[in-house]
């Protein structure tokens, strides 16, 4: 029967662990390996210079570093990884590293990052800690809006949540003796994770590198990115030519987060006496955390499907995306929609009840 990828043992396999960051946003300094590397059982240590290539989901978005090589950028941001003959071993080896951190500013929010272009989080996107602009106009607005009987402006906040999969990320990498990577992982995207791969082991070409799917317990989009663990797994069979394995914690689950964005939404609407829709102006502000991910789609997405479900004739889309130094969101579960259709439900009840018409009526009469 197919199995997990934690659930794959082989001959002479190792485990690995990786030793993420503390701090939200600091400089590394100098790592001490030397205790590390002395303990009876560890068979390998990686930092970020031994993979300086950095990867990411779109071709936008390459930032993110199989372990961080002079900055971390959020609490859980992976430093070094260290493989063993056994797990234990391998976590106790992660306890005897040093790391000498330069603490920097950070960027709590939304609203920080709008304000302050410095600390930079990264030197690409729009500007300063700003990752996304997007702007869509279909039909003249204001002409809308003054077809309105009665116009409502309402301000939502939705807090982000992250995917909780029964079976934790895992992989297991193999390098054969004629010279073939092997990956079993449980991703859903063994493709992109393929890229990543052939991206940062270069000069290891993609015809040598093979990725396996294997059955997921859960994912929901929160397997959808190559990974840090993946990699590194990857380049540590490579460098011992022989199996390697990760399974994450659920603590490491929650630091890789690409759970759904937190977003801050106004959104404005006019209405007939009949609750019959003329115009809508939603903005939208995503707090991305401190990567790119499936970011510029999410950005898209919180106001591209807004017109699908109730005739909208005149439409207007406002939205940022920022980086803060927080776990990176990417995609979970529709993907940047289950926000603003919350504030766009809840917003019509409020239309309903002012006009004192029924509410499902309202909505019946005016679905595409």
């Amino acid at each position: 029967l197919p199995v997990c990828a934690d659930e794959h043992n082989w001959p002479r396999l190792l485990h690995m662990r990786v030793l993420r960051s503390t701090r939200a946003h600091a400089e590394i300094g100098h790592i001490d390996t030397a205790k590390a590397a002395a303990l009876p059982g560890v068979k390998g240590i990686l930092t970020g210079k031994d993979m300086p290539t950095p990867f990411g989901i779109l071709p936008v978005s390459q930032d993110e570093h199989a372990l961080c090589p002079d900055q971390a950028r959020f609490v859980g941001d992976p430093i070094v990884a260290i493989a063993a003959t056994e797990e234990e071993i391998a976590w106790d080896a992660c306890r005897l590293v040093e790391i000498d951190y330069r603490e920097l500013r950070t960027i709590g929010g939304i609203h920080e990052a709008a304000a302050n272009d410095d600390p930079r989080l990264h030197d690409y996107g729009v500007r300063g800690n700003i990752h996304r602009l997007e702007n869509l106009e279909f039909g003249d607005l204001e002409d809308g809006f003054a077809r309105a009987d009665h116009t409502r402006e309402d301000t939502f906040w939705f807090e982000g949540n992250t995917h909780l999969p029964l079976e934790q990320h895992a992989s297991l990498a193999h390098f054969d003796k004629d010279g073939k990577l092997t990956i079993w992982s449980s991703t859903q995207t063994p493709h992109y994770l393929h890229r990543a791969l052939a991206r940062v082991l270069h000069p290891l070409p993609a015809n040598r590198i093979r990725v396996i799917a294997c059955p997921n317990g859960g994912g929901f989009g929160g397997k959808s990115d190559p990974f840090n663990h993946e990699i590194c797994a990857a380049k540590m069979a490579l460098k011992l030519g022989r199996p390697v394995k990760i399974s994450l914690s659920r603590e490491e689950v929650f630091y890789c987060h690409r759970g759904r964005h937190p977003v801050l939404m106004k959104i404005r609407t006019g209405v007939k006496k009949d609750g019959t829709l003329t115009s809508q102006h939603l903005q939208t502000a995503l707090d991305g955390g401190a990567y790119g991910s499936y970011g510029v789609a999410s950005t898209y997405y919180t106001g591209a499907l807004q017109t699908v479900t109730y005739k909208l004739p005149k439409y207007r889309f406002d939205s940022i995306r920022a980086f803060t130094n927080k776990a990176p969101c990417g995609p979970k579960r529709g993907h940047g929609t289950p926000q603003p259709r919350f504030a766009f439900e809840v917003h019509l009840d409020k239309i309903a009840h002012k006009l004192g018409i029924d509410p499902a009526q309202m909505r019946l009469q005016q679905l595409v």
